[in-house]
């Protein structure tokens, strides 16, 4: 018998599995017709969709970070998403410039499966956005 992992496991693991690099795993997690913003996309007014999208998101960031992590404070689920209060810790590959914040995300599952991830530099406009009190 198979037994599934809930919605928080899962956006735990995906983390776990983002952090390390993993991409096959971080790819198990994600349905197949997922869709990303994080804060590039949304900078460059594009996102990261599909399998190939997940790959290709992992291997920008290798090219762009030195170290890149997202380590999550805080997870809470309602409905089928599971908002995330993280702490966001990085260098630059080309300047060197180091970023510390801590952020917010917002993940929508299907069929406990990452569908979409929309970053937000604001956990409180996470939270805002996933209808749940600042």
């Amino acid at each position: 018998m198979t037994v599934r992992a809930t919605g928080v496991e899962t956006v735990a693991q995906s983390f776990e599995a983002f952090n390390t690099r993993d991409t096959d795993r971080l790819v198990s997690l994600t349905h197949p017709h997922c869709e990303w913003f994080p804060f590039r996309a949304q900078l460059e007014g594009t996102s990261y969709q599909g399998h190939q999208g997940v790959r290709r998101f992992v291997r920008d960031m290798g090219e762009d970070w030195e170290t890149f992590t997202i380590d999550p404070v805080e997870l809470t689920a309602r409905d089928d998403l599971v908002v995330v209060t993280g702490h966001v810790n990085g260098r630059s590959s080309a300047t060197g410039v180091e970023i510390d914040f801590i952020g917010g995300f917002v993940f929508e599952l299907r069929d406990e499966l990452i569908m979409r991830i929309m970053s937000y530099s604001d956990p409180a406009d996470a939270r805002e956005a996933a209808g749940l009190d600042a």
